[in-house]
C-alpha cells in the first residue's frame, strides 16, 4: 500500500510539474520560504534553533536567488535565441527572395540559351546540307576530265571538224564539176543524137540488089 501510494504521490508530481512548469516550482518555493520566514518571525525558539533556521532561510534566499539568476539568463538566452531566428528567418526570406530573382534569371537565361541552341541547330542542318550538296558536286566534278583537257579535246574536234568541212567543200566542189561535166556530155549527146537524126540514110549497093530481085521476084 505504501508503495501504491508514494507511486501516486509521484505521479501527481510529475503532472504538475508538466502543468505548471519551472515557474510554477519557483512559485511554490516562494510560497514555502514566505511560510518559513513567518514562521521563523513569529516563534519563540532557542536561539540556537532560531539560527539554524534563519540559516537554512538564507540558504533558501540564495537557492531563489540563483534559480532567479538562471531563470533571468534563461529568459535573456531565449530572448537572444529568438532575436537570432528572427534575424535567420528574415535573412532566409531575403535569401528565399534573392533565391527566386536568380531562379527566375536563370529561367531566362535557360530559356534564352534553348531560343539560341535552336538556331544554332538549324545553322548546323543547312551548313551540314550544303556541305553534302558540295561533296556531291564534286563527286560529279571528279567524274569528268579537268578544264585544260576539255580545252584541248575541244581545240582538237575543232580542228578536226575544220578539216572535215575543208575535204566536204573540196568534194562538194568536185561533184558539182562532175554534174557540170555530165550536163555538158549531156547536151553534146543529145546534139550528136540530132545531127544523126538529120543525115540521110546510107544504103549498100549488095543491099539494093537484093532488094530489086526480092520486088522482081513479087512481080512475077
Amino acid at each position: 500500500m505504501a508503495n501504491v501510494g508514494a507511486t501516486s504521490e509521484d505521479a501527481i508530481i510529475r503532472r504538475k510539474l508538466l502543468v505548471e512548469g519551472e515557474s510554477g516550482l519557483d512559485d511554490r518555493r516562494f510560497g514555502v520560504l514566505l511560510k518559513e520566514y513567518l514562521h521563523w518571525v513569529t516563534s519563540d525558539d532557542t536561539p540556537e534553533a532560531s539560527d539554524a533556521a534563519c540559516q537554512t532561510i538564507l540558504e533558501k534566499i540564495f537557492q531563489c536567488e540563483n534559480a532567479m539568476e538562471q531563470a533571468l539568463l534563461i529568459q535573456l538566452m531565449n530572448m537572444e535565441q529568438s532575436s537570432r531566428y528572427s534575424e535567420l528567418l528574415e535573412e532566409i526570406g531575403k535569401y528565399a527572395f534573392t533565391q527566386d530573382k536568380q531562379l527566375d534569371k536563370s529561367i531566362e537565361a535557360a530559356r534564352i540559351d534553348i531560343t539560341n541552341q535552336r538556331e544554332r541547330l538549324k545553322e548546323a542542318r543547312v551548313i551540314r546540307k550544303n556541305r553534302q550538296e558540295y561533296h556531291n558536286l564534286a563527286k560529279i566534278v571528279q567524274e569528268y576530265p579537268e578544264r585544260q583537257e576539255s580545252l584541248r579535246k575541244l581545240q582538237k574536234m575543232r580542228i578536226e571538224l575544220n578539216n572535215l568541212e575543208s575535204i566536204n567543200r573540196m568534194y562538194d566542189d568536185r561533184i558539182d564539176l562532175r554534174k557540170k561535166q555530165f550536163h555538158l556530155f549531156l547536151v553534146a549527146l543529145r546534139d550528136l543524137q540530132k545531127l544523126v537524126d538529120q543525115d540521110d540514110p546510107i544504103t549498100d549497093p549488095d543491099d539494093q540488089k537484093n532488094v530489086n530481085i526480092d520486088d522482081a521476084m513479087d512481080t512475077s
